[in-house]
């Protein structure tokens, strides 16, 4: 009688099942850590992407209203708004003179106007306003407080042309107050004083820093500049805004508009 012969398979050892264990457990590691990494890279380029929108819209949005400002002696065109706490000041709003047809005298109407602010009780909030029909004079370039108020009024008027451009601007807070990190400056060449210098016969006519060297014995090209700066962050909660310094964007931006003033 033949003998049957039995193929016997050696299985694997206990250490080899823990090595061929670990050697998994590495790969589904790193598995997860790459698609963690992905995750975090999709976030984040959707998170700049959303803050780059938000910045290219403010940018054309007020270069646009800015270069397109009309200016006299009486208004450069283009006024900083300042917000006080205690000696600190913050430029965070802009009053621009732009009329939508020919200006009908030497100083704004309050109609006249386009003023991008931030709301003051949502500091985050960047708005852009403009009055309904308001014929009253536009406050005094120099009346902060007289702008502040005009400013909050327009807020809540229902016949004023509100619009939220950005929800994303960062805030910091001061004390107990929030303000935002929205900040104008301006800058007019020849100045006033330097001007009425020139008038006075202190110094020469000639010799007034003009824009661009354009200037006669009676008249001269005058330069009014508005420098502007903020940061931006993807996240509209403002108590969340101190802790997010490293992932705040900062964006600049400038615009000039001339005018002719005479001796």
């Amino acid at each position: 009688m033949a003998k049957r012969r039995y193929n016997s398979k050696p299985g694997l050892s206990l250490a080899e099942l823990l090595v061929a264990t670990a050697v998994m457990g590495i790969i589904c590691l790193s598995f997860g850590s790459l698609a963690m990494s992905v995750q975090m890279a999709n976030a984040y380029s959707q998170e700049k992407n959303l803050v780059g929108q938000h910045a290219r819209i403010i940018l054309q949005r007020m270069e646009h209203a800015m270069q397109s400002a009309h200016a006299t002696e009486q208004f450069p065109g283009i006024v900083p708004i300042r917000y006080y706490d205690s000696i600190y000041d913050f430029p965070q709003a802009v009053a621009i003179w732009s009329p939508e047809g020919l200006a009908t005298s030497d100083y704004p109407q309050i109609d006249e106007l386009l003023i991008f602010a931030v709301d003051p009780d949502q500091p985050n909030r960047l708005l852009e306003i403009r009055s309904g029909t308001d014929p009253g004079s536009a406050p005094a370039a120099g009346s902060d407080s007289a702008w502040r108020t005009l400013i909050e009024s327009l807020i809540d008027d229902s016949d004023a042309d509100v619009i939220e451009i950005s929800d994303l601007v960062r805030a910091g807070q001061h004390q107990t107050h929030y303000y935002s990190t929205l900040r104008f400056r301006t800058r007019v060449v020849p100045s006033d004083v330097e001007i009425a210098e020139a008038r006075a016969g202190s110094s020469d006519w000639e010799d007034l820093p003009w824009a661009t060297s354009i200037y006669s014995s009676k008249a001269g090209v005058r330069q009014v500049w508005c420098y502007f700066e903020f940061q931006l962050v993807p996240d509209d909660n403002i108590t969340q805004h101190g802790a997010m310094q490293d992932e705040a964007v900062p964006f600049f931006g400038s615009s000039a508009i001339y005018h002719q003033v005479t001796k």
